[in-house]
C-alpha cells in the first residue's frame, strides 16, 4: 500500500468568526491608506519558542493509519528564539533558554514589571541594528498583539527611538511574514536529533542564519497577499 505524508492544521476557534473577519477587514482599509508598506519599509519582531523534543508535522505512514512518534516522558526545557526580519534579511535573531521571570528595568525608559527584559532586549538590539542603516530610518515595527508588546511601554519605546508600532490584527497568523520564516527555521532543525539543550541552542541559530536572503521577500510577499482575503472578508 502506498504510504503518504499527512499535517495536520490546529487553528483558533476565533480565528474566522464574523468580528474577526471584520477586524481584518478595517486593520488593512486603515493601513492601506497610509505609507506603510510590507515589502518596503516594515520590519517584523515575534518570540516562538522550540524545544528538543520538537518532531517533524509530516510523516509516512500507510494509507489509513496513523504515524506515531515516541517521544521522552520529561518535558524538554523550552527554548525561545526572538527575531526580526524584513523583506531583504535577517534582522537579528537571539536564542534564549527558559528562566523564572525576573522583572526589571529596561534601559532606564521602561519600567520594571512592564514587560520581560529577553523581548526588550531583543527589541533594543533590533532598532540598534536598524539605526545603523539609514533607508530604515522611521520603518514600521510589526508585532501581534500579544500582552507584551501591546503594553503603553513598548509603543512608546518604539516612538521614543523614532520608529512607529503597528500591531496585526488578533487571530491573524497569516499576516505575519515571521511565521514563514519560523516554519522554514524549524524544518531545518527537526531535521536532527538533539541529546542537549546547549546543542539546541547552537542549530536554532545555525538555522535562522542559513535561511536564504532571496526567501524574505517571499514570506512577506506571502503574507501580504493575504489583504485580498481581508479586503473581500474572507476566513483565513
Amino acid at each position: 500500500m502506498q504510504p503518504f505524508a499527512e499535517k495536520t492544521d490546529f487553528h483558533s476557534i476565533e480565528r474566522n468568526r464574523p468580528a474577526k473577519i471584520e477586524e481584518r477587514y478595517n486593520w488593512v482599509c486603515k493601513w492601506e491608506n497610509t505609507d506603510m508598506s510590507f515589502l518596503t519599509n516594515c520590519v517584523f519582531l515575534d518570540e516562538s519558542a522550540f524545544d528538543i523534543n520538537m518532531k517533524r508535522s509530516r510523516a509516512w505512514s500507510k494509507k489509513g493509519s496513523r504515524a506515531i512518534f515516541t517521544r521522552p516522558t520529561t518535558r524538554a526545557n523550552t527554548t525561545s528564539i526572538l527575531s526580526a526580519i524584513s523583506a531583504s534579511d535577517l534582522i537579528t535573531v537571539s536564542v534564549k533558554k527558559s528562566r523564572p521571570a525576573k522583572k526589571r528595568k529596561a534601559y532606564g525608559y521602561i519600567s520594571s514589571g512592564a514587560v520581560t527584559g529577553h523581548y526588550i532586549s531583543l527589541l533594543k538590539m533590533t532598532l540598534d541594528e536598524m539605526d545603523k542603516c539609514p533607508h530604515m530610518k522611521g520603518h514600521h515595527i510589526i508585532m501581534d498583539n500579544a500582552p507584551i508588546h501591546t503594553h503603553e511601554n513598548t509603543k512608546k519605546y518604539i516612538e521614543y527611538r523614532r520608529y512607529k508600532c503597528v500591531y496585526l490584527p488578533s487571530y491573524s497568523p497569516e499576516l505575519h511574514p515571521i511565521e514563514q520564516f519560523w516554519a522554514v527555521a524549524k524544518s531545518k532543525v527537526k531535521r536532527h536529533r538533539f541529546l542537549q539543550e546547549d546543542t539546541l541552542s547552537k542549530r536554532i541559530t545555525k538555522a535562522c542564519n542559513s535561511v536564504k536572503q532571496s526567501h524574505f521577500k517571499g514570506f512577506v510577499s506571502h503574507s501580504y497577499q493575504r489583504w485580498d482575503k481581508c479586503r473581500n472578508r474572507q476566513s483565513m
